[in-house]
């Protein structure tokens, strides 16, 4: 079964860059990870639209933390495009995921959406491209969450 995701990473600024949804071949064409920044509020708004198709996954991610640097190497094995917004330098859009998903923030963390609504979470070690890739398909890992499951707050 095939399943669409798009992996948004909350690290490096780049303007004007969308996700782009990762169907079929989830690599790049050298096979390897694009990190590719989220430009402002706009664009994560694009990302958090309600009638967005399929899982959506938002990685926070902050450069001068060991834990996060070890976090994205391991999201770095999901291949493809994965936006970027850097925690340390773009407070406000960190600040702006955590109120419109109800997650509380933590760096390294990981987050599913799914029509705009965080589904899934994982912080710090237990971000790992198998786990991001169980909980976009819906499998067996995805049921460990502390994301929140009323309405946003």
């Amino acid at each position: 079964m095939e399943t669409g995701l798009v992996v948004l990473a909350v690290g490096v600024l780049v303007w004007g860059v969308r996700a782009m949804s990762l169907r079929g071949a989830a690599r790049g064409v050298d096979g390897e990870t694009r990190f590719v920044p989220v430009a402002d509020l706009d664009a994560l708004d694009e990302l958090l639209a309600p009638e967005r198709a399929g899982p959506t996954l938002l990685f926070l991610h902050d450069p001068g933390c060991s834990t996060s640097a070890a976090a994205y190497r391991r999201v770095s094995r999901l291949g493809g495009e994965v936006p970027l917004v850097d925690v340390r330098r773009q407070k406000v859009l960190s600040k702006a995921i955590e109120a419109r998903t109800g997650v509380k923030h933590e760096s390294p963390q990981a987050l599913v959406l799914r029509g705009g609504r965080a589904v899934w979470s994982a912080s710090h070690r237990a971000v790992t491209a198998e786990a991001i890739t169980a909980a976009c398909a819906g499998g067996p890992d995805a049921e460990a969450t502390d994301a929140p499951t009323g309405p946003r707050g």
